[in-house]
């Protein structure tokens, strides 16, 4: 999981929004969500919102953050809406992660809020597992949104692996310049406005090692 800045909401979804009777997929509204998927790749770099898997505009979901069912005055505030993976539809809820296994609950947290620094409660270990020094939204990790899956857990270790790779044939000490050239590397998107998948788990890797060099 990431923070993610949002922007502007497509222009498409006002005037849709201000129709009498307007809701989330109701009619005439294909072309506006065709817009809201375009918008909620760029910002978020082509990645899940949730498990940073790659999604592109025919392999995502629209979450809404506030589910529909529960907060129906928000189905239409661009804010309220995150670009996710497919989360293993159709398989057991063992298998199933992110919007898919989330349904209807409620999360403490979310990536898109600035207020709520999820840049700041996630954690991440040599293994791939993700936490949080927060008990229940740790617990909303694993039992909500089952991102410690094991193949998402092996996804993550393999991106730690990388860099720790990288720095282990740094010849001596890596310097914050060496860290911070990283950290930029992994920050930034292509020329395709994608991100690296899993990016913030070397983020979070390489930004503790930089703390730590004077």
């Amino acid at each position: 999981m990431r923070a993610i800045k949002k922007g502007k909401e497509p222009p498409k979804l006002k005037p849709y929004r201000l129709q009498v009777g307007a809701v989330y997929d109701g009619p005439l509204f294909t072309t506006v969500k065709d817009q809201i998927r375009e918008y909620l790749l760029k910002e978020q770099g082509h990645l899940c919102a949730y498990c940073m898997k790659r999604i592109q505009a025919n392999s995502m979901k629209v979450e809404h953050w506030h589910c529909q069912d529960n907060y129906s005055t928000e189905q239409l505030i661009y804010r309220n809406m995150l670009g996710v993976c497919k989360g293993n539809e159709g398989q057991s809820p063992d298998n199933q992660t992110c919007d898919t296994r989330k349904g209807n609950a409620d999360l403490l947290f979310n990536p898109a809020a600035p207020t709520h620094r999820v840049q700041l409660r996630i954690r991440y270990d040599g293994y791939g597992k993700i936490s949080s020094d927060n008990v229940t939204f740790d617990v909303q990790l694993n039992s909500i949104l089952n991102l410690n899956w094991t193949r998402l857990e092996k996804n993550r270790k393999s991106v730690w692996s990388a860099v720790t790779d990288v720095l282990s044939r740094t010849q001596g000490a890596c310097s914050r310049p060496q860290l911070q050239q990283l950290i930029t590397k992994w920050s930034t998107a292509d020329s395709d406005g994608m991100m690296k998948e899993y990016c913030d788990v070397a983020i979070y890797y390489l930004t503790k090692k930089l703390n730590k060099t004077k």
